[in-house]
C-alpha cells in the first residue's frame, strides 16, 4: 500500500452526491448508540405524558391534569408554559456549552424524517419506492399529529360526533397531518434550518461549541465522500472546521454522528485511522470516547 498523503491545509474535490440521498441507520460508535437510545426514550415520554396525566389538556372538555391529578385550568396553562419555556432555557444551556444536541438526541420529528430518508435509501432500487415512501410519511404524519392533540384534546373526542366539537378537533387533526405530511414529502430536515422554531434560533447562535465534528489533518483522508452524502443537513464535514464559525456549518449540524459513523467504516477497509472524528481529545465528554485504529504500515 502507497504511503498516506497527510496534510494542514486540506482541499477537498466537489463530491457528486446520489440523486437519493443515502442514509446511515446502523450504530457504530458508542455515541451514536446513545443517541439512538435517548431519541426513543424522549419518543415514548412524549407518548406517556398525556396518556399517564402527567401533563395533560383536555381543552374540548375544560379538564386539566398535572401529575396524575386533576387541576384548574390556570394552574395546567401555567405549568404548560413554564414548561415551554423551561425547554428553551435547557436548550440555550446546553447549546451553550456542548452544541446542537437538542436536533440530534432529543427532537422526535428528527427522528421521523431519518426513517423516510432510510427507507428511500433502502428501496432505491424497489420500483414502489415512491409509493412506499408516500406511504411512511402518511403514517407518521397521522402519528405525529395523535401525539400532539392527545396533550391538547381527549382523542376519545374525535369518535364522538355528538360532541359540540367533534368537527372542530376533526380539522385540528386534519389540518395538522396535512402539514405534516407536506414538510416530511417536501422538506425534510430543511424544515428544521428554515420553519422550525427551535431549529431557526440554533442556525443563527450555534458556534464552535464543546462538541463538534473535526477533521484530523494528521490523518489520510482517500477523499471517498461518504461524509458529505450521508449527512441529513447537506453539509459538508470534513470542512467545518477550517470555515468562518457561524457560517461553516457548525449551525446546522445536528451532531447526529453519522459522518463519523460511515467515516470510520470506509478507513476500517483501508486499516487506517479515521480522519472526521469528535473533538473529545480532552475528555470533553468522556462518554464518548474516540476509538483508536492502529496504522498498517
Amino acid at each position: 500500500m502507497a504511503k498516506p498523503t497527510f496534510f494542514t491545509q486540506p482541499t477537498f474535490r466537489i463530491v457528486k452526491l446520489a440523486a437519493i440521498r443515502l442514509s446511515h441507520v446502523s450504530p457504530v460508535t458508542t455515541y451514536t448508540r446513545y443517541r439512538w437510545v435517548g431519541q426513543f426514550f424522549f419518543l415514548l415520554a412524549l407518548i406517556l405524558a398525556p396518556t399517564l396525566h402527567i401533563l395533560k389538556l383536555d381543552l374540548a372538555n375544560d379538564r386539566y391534569w398535572l401529575l396524575g391529578y386533576e387541576v384548574s385550568r390556570r394552574i395546567a396553562l401555567q405549568v404548560t408554559v413554564v414548561v415551554w419555556l423551561g425547554t428553551f432555557f435547557v436548550n440555550f444551556l446546553e447549546n451553550y456549552l456542548i452544541g446542537r444536541l437538542l436536533c440530534g438526541w432529543v427532537c422526535s420529528w428528527g427522528m421521523f424524517n431519518r426513517f423516510g430518508l432510510i427507507l428511500n435509501d433502502r428501496l432505491r432500487r424497489n420500483r414502489f419506492r415512491k409509493q412506499i415512501v408516500v406511504g411512511l410519511n402518511l403514517f407518521l404524519s397521522l402519528g405525529a399529529t395523535i401525539i400532539l392533540l392527545n396533550f391538547v384534546v381527549d382523542l376519545a373526542t374525535l369518535f364522538q360526533s355528538s360532541h359540540p366539537y367533534f368537527v372542530h378537533v376533526w380539522g385540528a387533526f386534519g389540518l395538522l397531518a396535512l402539514i405534516g405530511f407536506v414538510i416530511l414529502q417536501k422538506m425534510g430536515f430543511k424544515f428544521c434550518e428554515t420553519l422550525c422554531p427551535f431549529g431557526m434560533y440554533l442556525s443563527v447562535v450555534t458556534q464552535e461549541n464543546s462538541l463538534r465534528i473535526t477533521f484530523d489533518s494528521s490523518r489520510a483522508c482517500v477523499d471517498c465522500g461518504w461524509c458529505n452524502q450521508y449527512c441529513p443537513m447537506d453539509l459538508s464535514p470534513r470542512e467545518m472546521d477550517f470555515k468562518d464559525p457561524m457560517n461553516g456549518g457548525f449551525g446546522q449540524c445536528i451532531l447526529c454522528g453519522d459522518c463519523i459513523d460511515v467515516c470510520k467504516i470506509r478507513m476500517d477497509k483501508e486499516g487506517l485511522p479515521h480522519p472526521l472524528r469528535w473533538n473529545t481529545d480532552h475528555e470533553i465528554i468522556p462518554l464518548m470516547p474516540v476509538t483508536h485504529v492502529n496504522n498498517k504500515q
